[in-house]
Parts: C-alpha cells; sequence; structure tokens
C-alpha cells in the first residue's frame, strides 16, 4: 500500500512490515548505490549538504576553547544524523521514481508524516541530551582542576588522567551512539515513506539490526568513516560524505524492508 503527500487528511490502516535477512555484501551494495544517487544529483545533494557543513563550522568555532565539546559535536552528528539527512532520503526516493529531486525535497517527509519524524527526532534529541550529561560528567570526573591554556591539546595529552579518561569517555559516547544507531538505521527513511507511528519504527529498525548483527556492524562502520572523513577537514568533506551516507541509508532501508 503506498500513500501520497494528497492523502494526509485520509485515514489509513497501518502497512505489515517484514524484516529482511540481507547478504554479506549487502553494506557495500549500499554505499555503491548512495554514490550513484549522488552522483545522479550532486547539486542538489551538495547544496543540502552544505547547510549542515555551514552549522558545523560555526558551532566549532564558537567552541574551538572548549575541545571537549568538540568531541561530543560530532558525537551529536552521528546521533542526529537520521534526522539531518531526511532530505537526502527524499531525494534517493524522487530518482527512484525517474524524477529529478530538488533541494527543498525534505519538506516531502514533513508534510508526509510530521508527527511521527518531529516525535523520533525527539527521541534522539533526549539520547544527545543524555549524552551532553554524560560527556560533562566524565570530564569533571577527570580533569575537575584543569586549565585549558592555548595549547589545550598538549595540556590533555600530558594530563595523567588523559588514558582513563579517553577510555570512559569513548566507551560512554560508544554505548550511546549503539543504541542510537541500533533505534535509527531505517526508523526515518521508513517514517519518510510509510505512515507508521515512530514506536512502530524503532521497533522495526531494532529488529533489522538483530536479523543481520554482522552485516548492520559494518554499515555503522562505513557510516562513521564517512562522518569521520567529513570531520577530518574541518566538516567541509561533509558536503560530499554526508549526503553519500543518507542516499546510501535509503538504500539500505529499502533492502532491509519491504511490506507483507
Amino acid at each position: 500500500m503506498t500513500t501520497t503527500i494528497n492523502d494526509l487528511n485520509a485515514t489509513v490502516e497501518a502497512p505489515r512490515l517484514k524484516v529482511n535477512k540481507v547478504d554479506s555484501e549487502a553494506s557495500m551494495r549500499w554505499l555503491n548505490a548512495g554514490i550513484k544517487d549522488f552522483k545522479a544529483a550532486p547539486l542538489a545533494s551538495m547544496t543540502y549538504g552544505m547547510i549542515y557543513v555551514v552549522l558545523g563550522l560555526v558551532l566549532a568555532w564558537l567552541s574551538w576553547e572548549n575541545p571537549i565539546f568538540i568531541t561530543s559535536l560530532a558525537t551529536g552528528f552521528l546521533i542526529l544524523g537520521p534526522i539531518v539527512a531526511v532530505g537526502f532520503y527524499c531525494m534517493s526516493r524522487t530518482l527512484e521514481q525517474g524524477k529529478q529531486p530538488s533541494v527543498m525535497q525534505g519538506l516531502d517527509a514533513l508534510r508526509f508524516n510530521a508527527f511521527s519524524l518531529v516525535s523520533f527526532a525527539l527521541v534522539l534529541g533526549v539520547l544527545m541530551g543524555i549524552w551532553a550529561v554524560l560527556s560533562s560528567i566524565t570530564v569533571a570526573l577527570f580533569f575537575d582542576n584543569l586549565t585549558i591554556t592555548d595549547h589545550w591539546l598538549d595540556t590533555l595529552l600530558a594530563h595523567e588522567q588523559f588514558v582513563p579518561f579517553l577510555f570512559a569517555y569513548v566507551f560512554g559516547g560508544g554505548l550511546i551512539a549503539v543504541v542510537a544507531f541500533a533505534i535509527s538505521v531505517v526508523s526515518v527513511p521508513l517514517i519518510t515513506d510509510k505512515r507508521v507511528d515512530f514506536v512502530t519504527a524503532i521497533i522495526t529498525s531494532v529488529k533489522a539490526v538483530m536479523l543481520n548483527p554482522g552485516v548492520m556492524l559494518s554499515w555503522a562502520f562505513i557510516l562513521a568513516t564517512l562522518m569521520f572523513l567529513g570531520f577530518i577537514f574541518f566538516f567541509v568533506a561533509l558536503a560530499i560524505a554526508l549526503p553519500i551516507a543518507g542516499h546510501a541509508s535509503w538504500h539500505a532501508y529499502r533492502e532491509l524492508i519491504t511490506e507483507e
């Protein structure tokens, strides 16, 4: 059953969803499909991606004197990535239909299933808030009396608590990232494509991860690598990495979830 934007006021039956088991080559297949979509609509993809590049640069500039916040910001991008990529999902769906996508494509999802999308965004916002509190507590526990100087990186690396702090920080961030990935890997593409509630989307996403643990682990690694490449070039590379990840995630959803 397909629901169009014109059916917003109609009462529709929720689709019956099936979670598929995929082969070990699936993650590379999704990545290649994402690259193909990026090449098919480079201008729209990069223009949409530049919005988040500019946002990231501004936030990094404002927080440069607080280096720990910069790492929290990077983690936040990973947590909120599925919401950020809404426009790319809609672009890939448009390309799938044989049409040319536009930069404003992301509004289609908001018009189609606004309540579920906003509700899921709030769930990710809660996770982001938990991570912000957790990271602040971790910093306070290990660097309570640390004074950040102009040479903050050297100061941190030379601190006797740096190594245990790093382990605790990565462990805490990793736990949050695993939860965020499990509940969101197909949730937002599903919400933008089918009229489902956010709870159903989350449950479906977790089922997809549990049914395909090895593939989803490799997929998480690919997404994290794309984001890392975007960050190490001072966010600018996100204009390419983020669209590819978004387009590829649409294809992951399309293969993982079908209607019965």
